[in-house]
């Protein structure tokens, strides 16, 4: 070192102790490789490496704020991304950076360090992997670097690097590491030592033409050829059974001959070659590619070698000449005969200069500007315009071009897809994933060539898409000088290999890659781990197809796609939005639903025909309530594809309920389940919790709950009368139309034992192809580490890192499957539910001290044997025969809290199986009596409190058939005479009832309402119609103010309702009342089909003795004559009559200002089997006495002065009690005695019993 320090004695103590630094890590790091080869010592190394620093910095001043370090110590030690200049000053950077935060504002610049790279580049052989990377190496390790443009010339010469970034990557649980970014060449700082044969080089060099005619001639190319000519299409590098090759075309005007590079000390020509270049490569052999029969290529030999054009070559190495004045003569005369093989065919050279110069003008245009992709948008915009009406899946083909733009966005680096420019999206599956993602980050400037266009293939994407197959290329014309998220890509991307092993179009791979995304947010980590979203997004993309899927898709020919003209892969021809449905979140559907709910709100289409005649108390209530329903494909949340919704199944504690959720929100399911005959059951099994499911078809419920204050219909277009309002959503779904993405191990169980042959064929069927698509994952995926470890296996023991990243994580469903063959002991009880209570809030003491009343139920069931021990859980398999002995015996179910979550899975006439997980004490599942005292016999019958870690698991269930058979219909209702009864019907109106002034509830305070479960205070009046006679209807009054919220009570649905009590009004109506124990179960699905108008009657079947009760029909009748007439305009608010414009209520005064007109007109009609007098109501008066519109407006201007005006039949006349000469009494007294009135008339009536001996009926229409 002292001899080395000689010449710095006039050096301050700050540089001794550089040049020292320096001294030491020649000696330690780079010497030790380089010395014995070249002879030469420490100390001329170390000088020489000064000259080039100085040269490199332009200034002999030393650069001792720069540190030189080792490769080890740049892998270890930075770990944050970072840049390092020799030549660049501190206003440059800063401008640099300047620029380039400007560009994308949401990035930050990297931050410069200073230190000095001196290394080796070789190829990736140094790291045992004949992958093509050039990497930088000393004595202590060697990092990848990614390089703009290289030379061949490059490999095994010590290199200084002036200028590059550092990009580390450190995954969670991998050892450190990272790549370096060169943006500047590197210098030489020595010649190596090289293997150049110059006779080789003064061969005859060939044109494209001639090398043309070769492989077209048989029976030639034994020998060697060296061919000249320009580069047209580069393909990417492919590793193929642990071989690395890659290839590229030469041309010449319309000729062309592919290359082959296949041997490893040649691989790293993929760094070096571009399109548009001028090469020369020698030694190269004709020879023919297995499984491409009839072609033959030219290969390269161990003794090829590749020369780049010469201006390009003196601009990329242009240090080469000026470094070799320090290396030894050999070196000198060597580099002079590099120069003449460069020079050997001036023709060749020539031509192909003119070829690449016009090769650039174009590229000029389509790549720095965006002139040819607008053109290309303009045309697929028209084209789509014209193709508006075919269906959304078509066919179209790609076009090849080339761009040049920067990488803007990483939209995911897994997957290969990156956005440029802000607008268009690029695609990199097709080709083998770039290592350590390949310089691509927001920023970077790359120019892809022969690359794919295509115009909305996918709607989840940009509309302009550029994908790369074998043919294209991806070039980094400039690194990008920011600071991003460095995200590792994996060497076996899950959503890469169900690319290639399902041969996915592009259309469906951006799909998939759109779904992955979509469940990753949804569905990970909480029900799928992040290694199995891919094979759940795969088996969604399934169903989204169809049928489609399944149709045959050809194999791709990697020969066929690099070297073929005319050229076919699988992006030549491309399905246009395919398949073309979204994965909508449950939060985005909640908040569109909220947000239709009321858009779709018109308050006068709520009202009925007589609303401009309610008067404020009857106008209010019917506002209170509506429903608006809608199919799922009607949901349009952020795209114009039909929705899907995937979730998971669970069951709700505190809304009693079957949910729908994922890690957005949940949404509350009404679900039935059909059996193959038709029929449906009234609830779905317990091997749906758990399920993730997909659900394509599905009714949109929004329920709208109002207070308002409207004084009467003229005042609905102002929203300051509704003084509160909010809504309720929830789907209604059959079960046939929710399809298994993932079964529950209860689900599977279902499947293997192949006991449904009702609904459960549908589950078996979903659960099977489940399965079927498990084992065809697992075996490519055992496929797959197979090829691998013996691909890997010949790459001399690197192979370890591959293993470890090939292997999956089970996931959910497989732990799960594997926790039903645990050995968990448990004891288990077979039972049937006889009858179940309502779910509401009861004063019940539990060990738990919250205050308030609890969420409870009971169940009265039929254990069908004794109790069982199990060393396993048996969960929902058949019962087997000891479960069965020990006779039967009753028992009630205590359900409280979280046990109430078994409420809507619990039916009457199923069988259930009870299980005590980790207990072996059967006294457990026994239940507690009560002792009798005194002789006193206890009817009751044990009682067994559920505790929240049991299960139920369903056995067997019953049909709707069977289930009603114990029930009665509304017209059993209407003639028996019991007080309880438990029946079903459709229901045809709901109604919500006004809330009793001046009373609170004494419970409100009481219960929990933390997530929204109860409405308080909510009275609903049902209106039933009986399912084999829609004549045929009865009023049921339901108390929801201590239960929680019963969704699916919509108009259409078809319910069953227990245990209610049957009153009778006054007037004889019958009508049923809810009690405490009342319990309502929705079977059926509101139906949006029109009802079936009312049958035609005959008044003689209405005749007192042969009449049934509430029965509506249509009467064609003779009117007779009218009875009464009664016209009157009555205040809004307290009915008195309003004259004049003014309420006349004088004690207490009214100072209301609204009034309303009513009529009421009494009719007695005749159909020649009976006669009947009928009411008619303010709507139809007008049609009774054949009024036009204006002239029933006139009648009530008229009535408005007098405020009250009645006429009624006296004999044959019609008379008034008030001024019987005014002209508007004798106006009404002549027109109900004229025949426009008397008439023939048909009526929709219903019979209404006022007295038991009196009939009449009363106009609906």
């Amino acid at each position: 070192m002292d001899e080395f320090l000689d010449p710095f004695k006039d050096c301050t103590r700050v540089e001794q102790a550089w040049l020292g630094d320096l001294y030491a890590a020649v000696r330690d790091w780079i010497h030790p490789a380089v010395g014995t080869s070249l002879g030469w010592s420490v100390g001329k190394l170390a000088e020489t490496v000064l000259w080039i620093v100085r040269r490199t910095t332009g200034s002999q001043s030393l650069p001792v704020s720069y540190k030189l370090v080792s490769v080890s110590e740049l892998l270890s030690r930075q770990l944050s991304p970072c840049c390092s200049s020799l030549t660049w000053s501190t206003s440059h950077y800063r401008e640099r950076a300047r620029e380039a935060e400007q560009a994308l504002p949401n990035h930050k610049a990297l931050p410069r360090t200073q230190l000095l790279l001196i290394g080796f580049l070789c190829d990736g052989r140094i790291s045992g992997q004949c992958n093509g990377c050039w990497r930088l190496r000393d004595v202590t390790g060697s990092v990848h670097c990614e390089v703009l443009n290289s030379s061949p010339l490059w490999l095994g010469k010590l290199m200084l690097l002036p200028t590059w970034n550092y990009i580390p990557q450190n995954a969670p649980g991998k050892e450190l590491g990272g790549y370096l970014e060169l943006i500047d060449s590197p210098v030489c700082v020595t010649s190596g030592p090289t293997e150049l044969d110059p006779g080789e080089m003064l061969n005859e060099v060939i044109g494209v033409r001639k090398a043309a005619r070769i492989l077209r001639q048989r029976g030639s190319g034994r020998g060697c050829v060296c061919v000249c000519g320009e580069v047209r299409v580069v393909c990417p590098l492919l590793v193929i059974a642990g071989k690395c090759f890659f290839c590229f075309i030469l041309a010449e005007e319309d000729a062309s001959v592919p290359i082959l590079v296949t041997d490893p000390e040649c691989v790293h020509w993929r760094q070096c070659v571009c399109v548009g270049q001028s090469v020369c490569i020698t030694a190269l052999r004709v020879c023919s590619v297995r499984g491409w029969a009839g072609h033959r290529v030219l290969s390269v030999t161990p003794c090829s070698h590749l020369r780049l054009n010469p201006h390009t070559e003196e601009q990329r190495d242009n240090t080469h000449s000026q470094s070799d004045t320090l290396a030894q003569s050999d070196s000198h005369t060597q580099s002079q005969i590099e120069t003449q093989s460069d020079t050997a065919s001036p023709t060749s050279h020539e031509s192909t200069q003119v070829e690449a110069q016009s090769l650039s003008d174009s590229h000029t245009q389509s790549l720095t500007g965006t002139h040819t992709l607008d053109t290309h948008l303009q045309q697929e915009s028209s084209d789509l315009a014209q193709m508006d009406a075919h269906p959304p899946a078509r066919r179209k083909v790609s076009k090849i071009i080339s761009y040049r733009g920067r990488i803007t966005s990483v939209l995911n680096a897994e997957a290969g897809l990156y956005e440029i420019d802000g607008k268009v999206g690029l695609c990199l599956a097709y080709q083998p994933q770039r290592k350590l993602s390949g310089g691509l980050r927001p920023g970077a400037e790359i120019e892809l060539q022969n690359v794919h266009f295509l115009f909305r293939p996918t709607p989840f994407g940009p509309d302009a898409m550029l994908c790369l197959c074998l043919r294209s290329s991806v070039c980094v014309r400039a690194f990008s000088p920011l600071r991003s998220k460095i995200s590792t890509p994996r060497s076996d991307s899950p959503l890469l290999c169900y690319l290639l092993e399902r041969n996915l179009g592009v259309s469906e791979y951006l799909w998939l890659c759109y779904c992955h995304t979509a469940l990753t947010e949804r569905l990970c980590p909480r029900w799928v781990c992040e290694a199995r979203v891919c094979v759940v997004a795969g088996r969604l993309l399934q169903f989204a197809l169809g049928e489609e899927e399944k149709r045959g898709k050809q194999k791709r020919d990697i020969y066929r796609e690099m070297i073929q003209d005319p050229h076919t892969c699988p992006l030549t021809e491309y399905s246009v939005s395919r398949p073309h449905v979204s994965v909508c979140s449950l939060k985005e559907l909640c908040d569109w639903m909220e947000k239709e709910c009321w858009e779709s709100l018109s308050l006068s289409s709520l009202v009925p025909p007589s609303g401009p005649y309610l008067a404020h108390a009857q106008l209010n209530p019917l506002l209170c309530w509506s429903t608006h329903t809608l199919p799922l494909r009607s949901c349009s949340t952020h795209t114009l594809c039909p929705p899907l919704l995937v979730g998971v199944l669970e069951a709700s504690s505190s809304r009693a309920s079957v949910r729908l959720m994922d890690q957005t929100a949940a949404v509350d399911c009404v679900c039935v389940e059909s059996s193959q005959s038709g029929d449906q059951l009234a609830t779905i099994n317990t091997a749906w919790l758990g399920c993730l499911v997909c659900i394509r078809n599905c009714t949109l419920v929004m329920e709208r709950f109002l207070k308002t204050d409207f004084p009467s219909w003229k005042h609905l277009d102002q929203q300051r009368y509704i003084t509160h309002k909010h809504c309720r959503v929830y789907i209604q779904v059959c079960v046939k139309d929710m399809h298994i993405l993932s079964p529950s191990a209860s689900m599977t169980i279902i499947s293997s034992e192949g006991r449904r042959e009702g609904e459960g064929g549908v589950m078996e069927e979903q659960v099977e192809g489940v399965q079927k698509a498990e084992c065809s994952d697992k075996m490519s995926h055992t496929g797959r580490i197979k090829r691998k470890r013996e691909s890997e296996e010949k790459r001399e023991g690197h192979n370890k890192k591959y293993r470890d990243s090939c292997n999956y994580s089970n996931g959910p469903d497989d732990a799960e499957g594997s926790a039903s063959t645990m050995s968990v002991p448990c004891v288990t009880l077979l039972l049937c539910v006889d009858t179940k209570q309502g779910v509401a809030f009861r004063n019940l003491q539990t060990a738990s001290q919250t205050q308030g009343l609890k969420l409870s139920f009971t169940v009265k069931v039929t254990c069908l044997g004794d109790i069982q021990r199990w060393d396993r859980d048996p969960r929902n398999e058949p019962m087997e025969e000891r479960e069965g002995a020990g006779g039967e015996r009753k028992m009630e179910l205590q359900f409280v809290d979280s046990s109430v979550r078994w409420f809507p899975l619990l039916q009457p006439g199923s069988v259930y199986r009870l299980t005590a997980l980790n207990t072996e004490d059967v006294s457990v599942l026994c239940g507690s009596t009560v002792p009798a005292k005194g002789g006193v016999t206890l009817l009751s019958s044990p009682s067994l409190l559920v505790q929240p870690q049991w299960r139920i698991h369903t056995l067997t269930q019953l049909l709707l058939s069977e289930q009603i058979q114990g029930m009665m219909s509304v017209s059993d209702v209407l003639r028996c005479s019991s007080e309880v009864v438990s029946l079903y019907g459709v229901i045809s109106e709901r109604t919500t009832l006004e809330e009793e002034k001046g009373k609170t509830p004494a419970l409100r305070s009481l219960i929990s309402n933390k997530e929204q479960s109860v409405e308080q205070g909510l009275r609903v009046r049902l209106t039933l119609q009986d399912s084999e006679a829609p004549d045929r209807s009865l009023q049921v009054y339901l108390d929801l103010s201590h239960v929680p919220y019963i969704p699916g009570l919509i108009p259409g649905a078809t319910v069953l309702l227990h245990d209610f009590q049957r009153k009778v009004s006054v007037v004889k109506n019958v009508y049923c009342w809810s009690l405490p124990v009342s319990c309502v179960t929705v079977t059926g699905l509101g139906s949006l089909k029109p009802r079936p108008p009312p049958p035609m009657m005959h008044l003689g079947q209405w005749a007192p003795g042969r009449a049934g009760q509430s029965i509506v029909g249509r009467v064609r009748s003779h009117v007779v004559c009218v009875l009464s007439l009664q016209l009157k305009w009555v205040c809004s608010f307290c009915g008195s009559v309003f004259k004049q414009s003014v309420c006349t209520r004088t004690c207490p005064p009214c100072d209301s200002n609204t009034g309303i007109f009513q009529a009421e007109a009494k009719v007695a009609v005749e159909d020649g089997t009976g006669e009947a007098q009928v009411w008619f109501s303010t709507e139809t008066v007008a049609e009774l006495l054949s009024l036009a519109a204006t002239d029933w407006e006139g009648l009530q201007r008229h009535v408005r002065v007098r405020g009250h005006l009645r006429v009624y039949a006296r004999g044959r006349n019609m008379v008034c009690d008030v001024d019987p000469d005014d002209p508007l009494v004798q106006y009404l007294c002549c027109l109900c005695s004229s025949s426009a009135v008397c008439r023939q008339f048909t009526l929709t009536c219903r019979l209404r019993s006022h007295k038991p001996v009196q009939v009449c009926t009363r106009n609906t229409s």
